[in-house]
């Protein structure tokens, strides 16, 4: 039941998907037409510019697949057949994140080209610094970067379409509703972690190697991030998808 809503979430946003990923692929072609134009530096600088805009997208489609099943009467049609809340916010949640990895990617790739195309990835290569820095560390920060970066997707995603069913309990001001929701879970999580750097402090640290360039020497240095705030934040979201799948069934009766 999960695979057929999970591919139903994405089949349902594929032209959006699409000509987001079509728009990133001309903006490559763009850019790669201007190298006998631009500077390179300018053409490898500019390139980086729609990854502004991936956040938005994220928050925006967070809340739109949620308005689609009330704008299209499916919300009632969804929680009637035998599935749990959870597997209909899942499935939207991973669909999204999966569209989002799937940019992440295609933006690498094009990136990797543009800068490949206007010789940065060349002179880097050849600087004496990076050729001392461990290609294994390079991997793991990559990795370390990819995950941080998704978590952060996720809890962006997960408070838009919070804040969008809990307006849907509301017949009245639900525009209002679901900007003030939001504003209220930024603060609150602030104070979440706050509480978490208090309460939780006793949890072992999270040490990640840091690179410094000293003298043109390359050095690494431990630096510590306290876990407390991360685990008090990561329970907080882990109980406003629980309150989320809850509400979703009580928002459908209302």
């Amino acid at each position: 039941m999960w695979w057929q809503q999970y591919k139903k979430e994405l089949m349902s946003h594929r032209g959006e998907i699409l000509l987001i990923a079509g728009a990133l692929v001309v903006w490559t072609a763009f850019l790669l037409s201007r190298l006998d134009v631009w500077l390179p530096q300018v053409v490898a600088g500019t390139y980086w510019v729609p990854m502004g805009f991936l956040p938005l997208w994220a928050l925006w489609t967070s809340v739109q697949l949620y308005r689609q099943e009330w704008r299209e009467n499916t919300a009632y049609l969804m929680l009637s057949l035998p599935a749990r809340a959870w597997v209909i916010t899942s499935a939207k949640l991973a669909a999204l994140l999966t569209a989002v990895v799937g940019f992440v990617l295609l933006i690498a790739a094009g990136g990797w080209l543009v800068l490949s195309r206007t010789g940065v990835l060349e002179a880097l290569a050849a600087s004496p610094e990076f050729a001392m820095i461990p290609r294994e560390w390079m991997v793991k920060m990559a990795l370390f970067a990819g995950a941080v970066m998704l978590a952060g997707f996720a809890a962006v995603a997960l408070a838009a379409q919070f804040a969008y069913v809990f307006s849907r309990l509301f017949s009245r001001f639900r525009g209002l509703v679901m900007v003030w929701t939001w504003i209220l879970l930024v603060w609150l999580v602030g104070r979440v972690s706050e509480l978490g750097w208090l309460l939780l402090g006793w949890l072992p640290d999270i040490y990640v190697r840091s690179l410094h360039i000293v003298f043109g020497i390359p050095e690494f240095a431990l630096v510590k991030i306290e876990s407390g705030p991360i685990v008090a934040v990561a329970l907080f979201f882990g109980g406003l998808y629980t309150l989320l799948n809850a509400m979703l069934e009580r928002a459908v009766e209302v």
